[in-house]
């Protein structure tokens, strides 16, 4: 990070289950919410992935249980439709920047979990998950996004499976991002996936000295700079607030490590993860530390 910002940040992780084929109750509950983090003077309050319209994974439907292409259609919306100018007319009208989820239909017809943080200035930014895998109907988006707020607060969303790519949190910070919004949706809070979030998203943080915003249907978490959780709840749908000081980011260690970088070094990076893995070529292999050994068992007569 080029420098910090120059003010604190009142944030919010609002976890919140939306309600599939209720759109508009949705949003009218998420405005709501809105109104109401600005009686607590929030800044800026993150919502779960896909809070808008419901998504199309978790508890709701699981991979042996998918929705069809036209169900998905029926509810999705586009991000400059009615839905998520009623959010946006919220947050100007209110002074807090909030980050909404919604599974998008796209000009060309192509399907998205997409997220979209409106700020009270009237702009809106928009980030497409990058890896929607496991979702056959979804398209994946193809580019980062890192974005500058008031008081020069400099912003990346990761949707959901893009925080689980040590690489994007790792772009996020090399575009100079200071806060990382983390929105996730319907990950069970007693599952192996929620409870690998909770272990993964303070290493995130810490590693690239970054604050991290995690929301999801049930729960929610805010991380420091160095990895400590500040303010966190499993179960319920309240607020879950914290102050970000700008200070902690000067004091991570995050800082001095992406210093020391060597990017020479990384070439491989950018390839595929099996290019240049050992070839398994008889001719060429080599034992390590075992031997495969053949043999037949021969039955003589006589």
């Amino acid at each position: 990070m080029s420098s910090l910002p120059t003010a604190p940040l009142r944030v919010a992780s609002i976890p919140f289950a939306a309600r599939h084929g209720e759109t508009e109750q949705n949003v009218a509950r998420v405005v709501a919410r809105i109104e109401r983090a600005a009686r607590e003077r929030i800044g800026l309050a993150v919502f779960p992935e896909a809070c808008l319209t419901g998504g199309v994974g978790g508890r709701v439907f699981t991979p042996t249980c998918r929705m069809r292409r036209g169900q998905i259609k029926a509810f999705a919306a586009s991000v400059d439709g009615a839905h998520v100018r009623a959010v946006a007319d919220a947050v100007e009208r209110t002074g807090v920047a909030a980050g909404v989820g919604l599974i998008e239909r796209a000009g060309n017809g192509d399907l998205y979990s997409s997220y979209v943080v409106c700020l009270p200035s009237g702009e809106r930014h928009v980030h497409r998950k990058l890896h929607a895998d496991g979702q056959p109907h979804l398209a994946s988006g193809d580019r980062f996004t890192v974005f500058d707020m008031d008081g020069g607060w400099r912003l990346a969303v990761l949707v959901g499976g893009d925080n689980y790519l040590v690489e994007n949190a790792r772009m996020a910070a090399l575009l100079g991002a200071g806060l990382l919004l983390a929105p996730h949706a319907q990950s069970d809070a007693t599952d192996r996936a929620g409870a690998w979030v909770r272990r993964t998203l303070p290493a995130r943080a810490l590693d690239n000295g970054l604050f991290v915003v995690y929301s999801d249907e049930g729960e929610g978490a805010i991380v420091d700079p160095c990895g400590q959780i500040v303010a966190q709840r499993t179960g319920g749908d309240g607020t879950i607030p914290a102050q970000l000081d700008p200070a902690l980011l000067g004091t991570s260690p995050a800082h001095g490590w992406l210093e020391s970088r060597r990017p020479d070094l990384y070439g491989r990076l950018a390839h595929d993860s099996r290019a240049g893995m050992p070839s398994s070529d008889a001719r060429t292999a080599r034992a390590r530390g075992a031997v495969a050994v053949s043999f037949a068992v021969v039955r003589r007569n006589g």
